[in-house]
């Protein structure tokens, strides 16, 4: 399909633009909607293949939201009046990765040695935030480190049963998850603002 939309301009031809990442793709019209939908599902006829008519749908980007590879997009305006296109994790990708956490941290898990509770829940943090620390999303980030910190207090706690919150906060305060337990530190702030695929 790339191949075809190249060789046949239509991009210039459909003022359209094609995104894809695998099976996965948006097409950014500036105008006309109806040629270019047309048009893709032709190509994926003629390769023998089909649209997901569930998941496709068609929305006006600068009034709606709408996912991609588990972000949310939407034009938004800026306190200047400036439009751009707001980036974020959507809702469900938050709500994952914090049931995964919870997982890791759970009561259950306190016969595994720490080690590889931290080590586990460092490879889910590391992996969640490298793939979202992208324009937006640095309130999610947060969320997502608050959260993490919380569970691992939590877990510490019913660990050495200490009883109240306030003396687990004393005793396993934020320094202490980082520093002695090697918790991972989420980044908070999103630090790159373009994605490019190397080729």
């Amino acid at each position: 399909m790339d191949r075809i939309w190249l060789r046949h301009e239509l991009a210039r031809k459909l003022q359209a633009k094609l995104i894809r990442y695998a099976d996965d793709f948006v097409v950014m019209c500036r105008k006309d909607v109806v040629a270019p939908l047309a048009t893709i599902r032709s190509i994926l006829e003629n390769l023998e293949l089909s649209l997901n008519e569930s998941k496709t749908k068609i929305v006006d980007a600068n009034k709606e939201e709408f996912y991609f590879l588990g972000f949310a997009l939407k034009v938004k305006v800026s306190s200047k009046g400036k439009r751009y296109p707001h980036v974020n994790p959507k809702k469900e990708a938050v709500e994952k990765v914090k049931n995964r956490i919870n997982e890791i941290t759970a009561r259950n898990q306190a016969w595994r040695p720490i080690k590889e509770v931290v080590r586990d829940l460092n490879q889910v943090l590391r992996g969640w935030s490298g793939y979202f620390h992208y324009r937006n999303s640095s309130l999610a980030l947060s969320k997502v480190k608050r959260h993490a910190e919380e569970r691992l207090r939590i877990h510490l706690r019913k660990r050495h049963k200490v009883r109240t919150w306030k003396e687990s906060m004393l005793r396993f305060p934020r320094r202490v998850l980082y520093e002695e337990y090697g918790l991972y530190k989420v980044p908070i702030v999103a630090g790159w603002k373009t994605a490019h695929a190397l080729m």
